[in-house]
Formats: structure tokens, C-alpha cells, sequence
């Protein structure tokens, strides 16, 4: 089957000049804004879990986990510790970079999935 071929003019329409206003600070695009859906579908979610990570961490700060289909799609940390006290600077938010990268964790080929049960020689 062969392709049909599209003249270069036509595949650079987004480099054409758009209608400008406001002194040029703007632009009317006639562009759709289909690539929209692709962004909030991007942060869609089905549920938040509020959780903790333990992967040799004796903090155990609370994270704000957002689930999609049943997989973590991204974590935030939570921010609604009770305050230290008048005197003392706000310890706000809590998290350190091992717990942002427990989602990977999670889905690693590495992670221990089942005991390791050994086996009588």
C-alpha cells in the first residue's frame, strides 16, 4: 500500500504566524486543544491513599499517594504534621528522596515479592 504524501508546507502549519492582539503580547492560535486531554489525563487519579514508606526509614512520614488503575502514579508529601510549638521553626514538609522514590520500589523487577525459603542440601 502506498503512502500518500503530504506537501512540507502542509506539515509545518504551526510554524505560520498566528493572529496577534494586545500589541503582539498575544496570540489567537486556530489550533484545537486537543493536546490538553493527553495533559489531564496525565493527572487523572482514582483515589489518594494516605501512606507511609518503609524501606529503612525510621521517619515514617506520611505521603500522599495518588492511585490510578490500581498503580501509583505520583506521590506528594503531606503537609499536615501538628506544629512543634511557639518557639520552634515549623518542621514542614517532612520527606526525604528515598521515600519520592518508593513508587519505583514498588515496581521493581529487584523487590522481594515472597520468603526466600532455603532449600536442605
Amino acid at each position: 500500500m502506498k503512502k500518500k504524501s503530504t506537501p512540507l508546507s502542509k506539515k509545518l502549519r504551526f510554524f505560520r504566524p498566528a493572529e496577534q492582539y494586545s500589541d503582539g503580547w498575544s496570540e489567537l492560535s486556530t489550533q484545537g486543544r486537543e493536546w490538553e486531554k493527553v495533559y489531564r489525563r496525565r493527572w487523572q487519579h482514582d483515589k489518594v491513599v494516605r501512606t507511609t514508606h518503609g524501606v529503612n526509614c525510621t521517619g515514617s512520614c506520611s505521603w500522599k499517594v495518588f492511585v490510578k488503575d490500581g498503580i501509583i502514579t505520583w506521590e506528594n508529601q503531606q503537609t499536615d504534621y501538628p506544629t512543634t510549638g511557639p518557639d520552634m521553626p515549623e518542621f514542614e514538609p517532612r520527606g526525604c528522596p528515598r521515600g519520592a522514590s518508593f513508587s519505583w520500589y514498588v515496581y521493581s523487577p529487584l523487590r522481594v515479592k515472597y520468603p526466600y525459603v532455603r532449600e536442605s542440601c
